[in-house]
Formats: C-alpha cells, structure tokens, sequence
C-alpha cells in the first residue's frame, strides 16, 4: 500500500543547482557594475547572504530588507559605500537569477516518474518573481500541482504559519500522507519535524543530521523513488 499521497519538494539544492544559478547570477551582476569578480568575492557575497536568510527564517528581517542590504553589506566590505549601486546590483542579480533553471542531476527523471502516483508541490523560501519564473522555465514544471513562495505567503520555512498556509491552499490532507523532502537542516528538516510531517533529507554531502529525527536520507534523488515504491518502509537511510 502506498503510505504518501503527497510529496513537498523544497527548490533550491534539492530539486534546483541553486549554487550553479546562484554564482552565474552573481557573476553578470559583478560585471555589470564592473566589480573585481573573483572566487573570493563570490565567498563573501555567499556567505552574507546566507546569514541574512537564516535570520529571515528566524523572522529577524523582512524579505525586502534582504533583497537590497546583502548588496549593501557586499559593497562596505569592499570599502564601497553607495545605495545607488546596491539597488542596481540588486536588480541585475535578481533578473539574471530568475533566469538560471539548472536543476540537479535526476530531478527531471525522478519528478517524471513520481507524477503519475504524487500529487508534486514546490514549497521555497525566496522571492516571488525569481522563483516563479524559474519553476516555469524549467523541465520538472509540467509535474507540478502548484508552487508556494515564501514571499507570496507572508510566511518562510520553518514556521508554523508557512506550513499552515500550504496545507490550507492543498485541503488540509492528513499529514500522515505528505512527505517533504529537502535538503537544508533548518528550513525544511525543523519545518517538517514541528509540524509532524516525515521529512526525506537530500544530503549529497553526508552532513551531521545534527541530532534530529530525519525520517530519511537519501545521497541521490533516484534513492527517494527507491523509498517511495517500497512504500514508504521507515528503514532510516539510503546511505
């Protein structure tokens, strides 16, 4: 018998290569305001940026306030201090981003193969216009049911209300019947957990779960169709 009926993949380093859109992204916007593009300021421009989305699912900041202050933060380390650059840095990134759809290797297939048996929603912390176009260009698209961003939300992974709000949007299933899988510890794996949804970790990497009740953890897209068509058996890993 088939244990899920419904299955919530996160976007970004599970289904889509966001380092590869994110660092092509960053690129053309460096150029374009003839910034000193290296590996180095791409580190830095990363690693701020993260910061600023952890505190955003923390509820620490508005999305707004992301969009605009990790160019800020960017342009100050640099010795820059310049608000014009930063909202044209800012722009650059964001429609140069919403163009980049490479996906990781086996999305495509895998998400084919699941459609026929799942109801497919994307569920993404990011911005509206970015991750819309994006999803519409890319090949996993046509499996989909539906799309739930963050910003058209008014909430973010992990919270309660984020959650809320897409189970309202699908008719509130029974969350025995829906299985998330993504592959960030914080937003989709303490997301998940709290609101009593089982949880698949896409952890490439073979990352420290970090003391938490993952369901299960595959290294390859292919192994969750493995899990799935075994259905569902709680066996822990497919490491």
């Amino acid at each position: 018998m088939k244990r899920y009926e419904i299955l919530l993949f996160d976007a970004d380093n599970t289904l889509f290569d966001f380092s590869l859109a994110e660092r092509t992204a960053f690129h053309t916007a460096a150029c374009a305001e003839s910034l000193p593009y290296s590996d180095a300021l791409y580190r830095n421009y990363s690693s701020v940026n993260d910061g600023l989305w952890k505190r955003l699912e923390q509820g620490e900041i508005p999305i707004d306030f992301l969009k605009l202050e990790r160019f800020r933060i960017l342009l100050s380390l640099l010795g820059e201090e310049d608000d014009e650059k930063a909202v044209r840095l800012r722009d650059t990134y964001e429609s140069a981003l919403a163009e980049q759809d490479f996906l990781i290797e086996g999305a495509e297939p895998l998400c084919r193969e699941l459609a026929p048996d799942y109801r497919l929603y994307l569920i993404t912390n990011g911005i509206s216009r970015i991750q819309r176009r994006r999803f519409s260009k890319s090949a996993v698209a046509p499996y989909f049911s539906g799309i739930f961003v963050s910003e058209e939300l008014g909430a973010q992974k992990p919270s309660r209300a984020y959650f809320d709000r897409v189970f309202s949007a699908i008719g509130n299933p029974d969350k025995s019947s829906v299985l998330v899988i993504g592959d960030s510890l914080t937003s989709d794996c303490d997301g998940a957990i709290a609101y009593g949804l089982d949880i698949c970790r896409y952890n490439p990497a073979r990352l420290s779960d970090e003391g938490r009740a993952i369901t299960y953890t595959v290294t390859e897209l292919n192994q969750l169709a493995q899990i799935l068509n075994a259905g569902g058996s709680n066996d822990g890993s497919c490491i």
